[in-house]
């Protein structure tokens, strides 16, 4: 079974509960997962080991996701992510809770301002969406003795870096020297 990008969200016990789960209906069943560290939850910890013009590239295509998904979103969501922009710790605030008045914010900023609202925004999505981290997966261990690690490794371990521009091997290679986010592999 694989389970990318699931296991985050949920809380611990949820987590331990699926793994008894697994373990009573599919005894010697075998698991791959991803999970970040706790240095992994906090986007604004490591945000700057990317370049600034990298960093820039970033802030824009994050922009134009949030625009396009702001077209769609329900107006709960909207008023959910209106409470997190305000809650930065910034001088300014929107106007209003529409795009264009969010749009109008956003372009005023500084840039310092700017890459203080990424990284306050980044790491308040990661606190308020991911929900669990694992340092080691022998941790998991721990909740049932049925679990077994077969396998962990830094996400991008097996991935070459020829192919890849030097900002990305650079990051690449600080990902996996960190272990921001790990591949496990769990017989249960």
């Amino acid at each position: 079974m694989i389970a990318e990008a699931v296991l985050p969200i949920l809380e611990e016990s949820e987590i331990k509960q699926f793994f008894s789960m697994l373990a009573d209906n599919f005894p010697y069943g075998e698991i791959v997962f991803d999970a970040p560290s706790k240095l992994g939850t906090d986007f604004g910890a490591w945000i700057g080991v990317f370049p600034q013009e990298q960093r820039d590239a970033m802030q824009a295509a994050l922009v134009d996701a949030m625009k396009d998904w702001w077209e769609k979103a329900q107006q709960n969501q909207k008023d959910a992510v209106y409470d997190m922009i305000t809650a930065l710790k910034l001088p300014t605030k929107p106007k209003g809770k529409e795009w264009a008045d969010i749009d109008a914010w956003w372009n005023q900023l500084s840039d310092t301002e700017t890459e203080k609202a990424v990284r306050g925004f980044m790491t308040s999505s990661s606190r308020d969406f991911i929900k669990w981290a694992l340092e080691d997966a022998n941790e998991i261990t721990k909740w049932d003795n049925r679990i077994t690690v077969l396998d962990q490794f830094p996400l991008y371990r097996n991935i070459p870096r020829g192919s890849v521009s030097a900002d990305m091997r650079q990051f690449m290679d600080y990902s996996d020297e960190s272990r921001i986010f790990n591949i496990i592999h769990l017989r249960v």
